[in-house]
């Protein structure tokens, strides 16, 4: 038995590796500007100056984005610079670690066999392949960090002591979970409501030791941030009450609380779907009509099973976790679809098993033991399929992104090395530029952009056709100041324009 164990995860070990080396890209193509910002960061911690935003001028200190990550790609970046293949090693390696945690939890709520096919579906799925392969974000990092902290807190609940080496893990575990994404929040309050239902001696000073723990660590984290004197991004808090982040003129929750129902009945419908592009994305694709049918087939069994497993086992150390951390994502202002699933997306395929095995149990055997090795062949043929078999490439990106790398290609070859930039994704900007980048501010009010442009110094704007925050702010901006602009470089839709009269006073047009 144990050989047959052992040669199950050589298989699956193998098939991972072979799916995600095929699936790193060889050059730097995620545009989405988070993983810029965690390599960015990383080179400031190399350098030996902190945790500061080096792309941004001034260089302030930076705690928008929390610091793990970073560090964990310090080592890469100190030896080999930017090597981006090693660092999508690393991300890889990190999954693949966590499939390990994950089995081991789940062995202990479900046995081995329900265990093992949770991670063979968990391998085998589109999401998890595509961000422990393609993109250099803390999303593995922290399924990695909250995997190991529920497997240690699982062991801490079985202790009747409170001060013992699991508290240790556990409150080590959730300190580096929340400091990898500040989404590990959910994490922290899940163990507490657990370590609160667990029937054993001790229960409030196991309670006591890792809420003061952690809160001394989150005020010290606080107090520094304060002091250091961060760059005036907006804190998630305030992020969460506006209505709108990307239209910040709209108010907050407090000014319009119906908002707050809107984004519940927004973030339920929305996050249904993307539940069932887990499960059925090949299908999806394929056959539209079946976008909502086995959306709900999903929601329903993934529900039913969590329902299921709460009656059977209110102590286990991730049901609490999950049901607050799905709370946190539909009530966020963005809507991020899988990614935001991904830290939960092991439990889903747990609860659905769950429930499957459950249902299918009512019927006789034989009908049950054929309805089940179907239904399991068909969503593992889903989810084969579904994986990304399309090369990350320059080559294979849409058109309007292309001109969006080729243009800053442009830039690194035909500017000055010097000269702040205006640009919707200023981490990129950086990142393949060097140049000081900032975002425009979010404002109706064109003096308030050119306001920004003569504080920092601005020396180029790019505009892009694409993004509907340009025609929101930017292009009436251009529409008043186009006097003081130069267009210099031009591909498709997108423009590079030259700031030439950077002593206008503000509003003298």
């Amino acid at each position: 038995m144990r050989e047959v164990y052992k040669w199950r995860w050589i298989v699956l070990s193998l098939f991972f590796w072979f799916i995600a080396i095929s699936n790193i890209p060889k050059e730097f193509l995620d545009l989405g500007g988070d993983s810029a910002q965690y390599i960015i960061l990383s080179e400031s911690l190399c350098e030996g100056t902190g945790l500061r935003a080096i792309n941004l001028p001034k260089s302030p200190f930076f705690y928008h984005y929390p610091p793990v990550f970073s560090l964990f790609l310090c080592p890469i970046i100190y030896f080999f610079g930017r090597n981006f293949y090693l660092m999508h090693i690393l991300v890889a390696l990190l999954g693949y670690l966590s499939l390990f945690f994950l089995y081991r939890i789940f062995k202990k709520y479900s046995g081995e066999k329900q265990a093992f096919f949770t991670i063979v579906f968990l391998v085998t799925n589109w999401i998890f392949i595509s961000y422990s392969s393609r993109y250099i974000l803390s999303d593995i990092p922290y399924l990695f960090c909250s995997s190991l902290t529920l497997l240690a807190a699982s062991k801490y609940l079985e202790k009747d002591n409170f001060l013992n080496k699991y508290a240790f893990f556990t409150l080590f575990g959730l300190v580096l979970s929340y400091f990898t994404r500040y989404a590990g929040i959910a994490l922290f309050l899940g163990v507490l409501a657990v370590l609160l239902l667990v029937p054993r001696k001790q229960k409030f000073k196991k309670f006591s030791f890792i809420f003061v723990s952690f809160l001394l660590v989150l005020f010290l984290w606080q107090f520094i941030t304060q002091v250091l004197k961060p760059s005036s991004l907006p804190v998630y808090s305030r992020q969460f009450l506006r209505i709108d982040p990307y239209r910040p003129f709209l108010g907050t929750l407090f000014t319009q609380p119906k908002y707050l129902i809107i984004r519940l009945i927004e973030g339920v419908s929305y996050y249904y779907k993307v539940i069932g592009r887990s499960f059925f994305l090949y299908f999806m694709v394929r056959w539209n009509f079946l976008i909502v049918p086995l959306s709900l087939v999903s929601v329903i069994l993934t529900s039913f099973g969590l329902w299921f497993k709460l009656r059977e086992n209110k102590t286990c150390v991730f049901h609490y976790y999950f049901l607050i951390y799905f709370c946190l994502i539909v009530f966020w202002p963005y809507r991020e679809g899988s990614r935001f699933i991904l830290p939960i997306l092991p439990f889903i395929y747990f609860y659905f098993f769950a429930s499957l095995k459950k249902l299918l149990n009512f019927l006789p055997q034989k009908i049950s033991f054929v309805t089940r090795y179907s239904l399991l062949v068909t969503l593992l043929s889903s989810n084969i399929l579904s994986l990304p078999t399309k090369a990350f490439t320059y080559q294979n990106l849409p058109q309007h992104l292309k001109n969006f790398v080729s243009l800053h290609y442009w830039i690194k070859e035909n500017l000055p090395a010097e000269g702040v930039i205006i640009s919707r994704k200023p981490t990129i900007t950086y990142l393949y530029t060097n140049h000081k980048a900032i975002c425009y501010p979010y404002t109706l009010n064109p003096d308030q952009i050119w306001d920004e442009v003569l504080k920092n110094d601005v020396k180029y704007i790019i505009v892009e056709g694409k993004s509907k925050e340009v025609y929101y702010y930017l292009l009436p901006f251009l529409y008043k100041y186009i006097d003081e602009l130069k267009l210099l470089h031009n591909i498709g839709k997108i423009g590079l324009y030259e700031v030439i009269q950077q002593d206008t006073l503000l509003g003298s047009r």
